[in-house]
């Protein structure tokens, strides 16, 4: 048997991030992991999803270029060379992490892990035991059931994919889905995307969700089938023949390419969690606020392993939480009122904090103001089509409780209502700071509503 002090199962971005600062206190620490190490963001994620979607924003731009007065002639796209600079950022990633486990003293196992104890684990036959044990296996693309769902590709296919497709289906009208679709959609796919659910982007403010469909609808074809079920897959040579329902009514799509973009579940059945005695729900491993397992305090999960919020930002930083209470004994409850969340469409759709009307669930009286900027100078000089924004702040205090973009610098300007937020920065605050002119941030402090009252002291003064 093999004794640390603390065990990270998985080498992504909450395990590392978490083993770094336990050997960095001194400890004998160790990640375990089945597969490449570096994160599924870095790898398969967040890093290349960002190099296609920047070369369709190129695209879109030398498209428009005439609008400013700039001829370009024929245009052309190698979609083969986009995935040859994708990977030159994918490539060293699992041996440059290797190389710094290395460089820290931090063992690499590889291999499968699954629990024997409550501090104890089994890989490859071998036991391990720890004082603290983080789960951080990350999430796995999820498991459909019909006919032919072994026919759809994950985004790690359609990362590599060198042949935009003709048609892509898309199953799915969440985060990821947009996103590839829109890339998709401008490299001149024809692409087709369901959900069960009543509405894409449920977790988004809802105005400006039907803005980004409208927009992607309108300037891009793309279709999003609301309240749909998929019934099967059926291959047709290089084809697909996909059946759909919607209110009772069938009908048939075709498709070149088939996308899962159903979510992502954390990636735990084979962890032999009861072993353990670690709890899980539908969601993921049960944790409390400081990240241990409500039945385990010698476990810590972080990062997709609970399903609480899974982004890649909020993994590192849990990872980093999870390590200090290992080794202070929990300094540090986790919050992600002030984590901004960001659809890296074109132009992109930004979030953080609460919708209104999850303010208005809370109890909250809130003041909220859904501005429409497109026409506004910096909007309308930078050619931008569509800008939006909606911010919900306490009707009294003039608290920030949410803030909603979409449009150009939406990825960018959020994080000034995310400090908000996390500082306490009122509304009123936000307004009195003087902004550089014309930037898409000078428009912000216009967007803001009004605190009951002050609206006619200021129009008095």
């Amino acid at each position: 048997m093999r004794v640390y002090d603390f065990i990270a199962i998985g080498g992504g971005g909450a395990g590392i991030s978490a083993a770094g600062l336990v050997k960095r206190a001194g400890r004998r620490v160790a990640v375990v992991d089945h597969g490449a190490v570096g994160s599924l963001c870095a790898l398969n994620g967040c890093n290349p999803k960002k190099v296609l979607v920047r070369s369709s924003e190129l695209l879109d731009e030398v498209h428009r270029a005439s609008d400013f007065g700039i001829e370009t002639g024929e245009v052309r796209v190698d979609w083969s060379r986009v995935i040859d600079r994708k990977e030159t950022f994918t490539r060293p990633v699992t041996a440059d992490t290797e190389q710094s486990l290395r460089s820290l003293g931090i063992d690499l196992i590889q291999g499968d892990s699954r629990f024997v104890a409550a501090d104890e684990i089994s890989v490859n036959g071998q036991s391990l035991r720890a004082e603290g044990i983080l789960i951080a296996t990350g999430s796995m693309p999820r498991r459909l059931k019909f006919e032919g769902a072994d026919l759809m590709h994950s985004s790690d296919g359609i990362l590599a994919l060198r042949h935009p497709p003709r048609r892509l289906f898309i199953v799915g009208a969440g985060v990821v889905a947009m996103e590839f679709g829109q890339v998709f959609a401008r490299l001149g796919s024809k692409v087709t995307m369901i959900t069960p659910d009543p509405r894409a982007l449920l977790e988004h403010e809802p105005d400006l969700v039907d803005a980004l469909l409208q927009f992607s609808k309108h300037e891009l074809n793309i279709d999003v089938l609301a309240r749909t079920n998929i019934g099967s897959v059926r291959s047709e040579g290089d084809e697909f023949n996909i059946e759909v329902e919607s209110d009772g009514r069938v009908q048939c799509i075709e498709a070149d390419y088939v996308l899962n973009a159903a979510g992502r579940p954390p990636s735990i059945d084979d962890l032999a969690l009861e072993a353990g005695n670690v709890e899980r729900n539908g969601r993921g491993v049960v944790v409390d606020d400081f990240l241990r397992s409500r039945t385990n305090h010698q476990v810590f999960a972080a990062g997709d392993a609970h399903g609480r919020m899974e982004l890649s930002p909020v993994a590192s930083y849990e990872g980093g939480a999870a390590a200090r209470n290992f080794l202070e004994g929990d300094v540090e409850r986790v919050s992600y009122d002030s984590i901004p969340s960001i659809v890296f469409t074109v132009p992109a759709l930004a979030t953080v904090g609460w919708t209104e009307a999850s303010a208005r669930e809370r109890g909250h009286d809130v003041s909220a103001v859904t501005s429409d900027m497109k026409d506004w100078t910096v909007f309308a000089t930078a050619g931008e089509s569509i800008a939006k924004a909606k911010v919900i702040i306490d009707s009294h205090s003039g608290r920030v409780f949410g803030a909603h973009l979409f449009g150009k610098g939406a990825d960018e300007n959020i994080h000034m209502f995310a400090m908000a937020i996390r500082f306490g920065i009122s509304a009123d605050e936000l307004r009195s700071m003087v902004y550089a002119y014309p930037t898409f941030a000078s428009a912000l402090p216009y967007t803001l509503p009004e605190i009951e009252g002050k609206q006619e002291l200021r129009k008095a003064g």
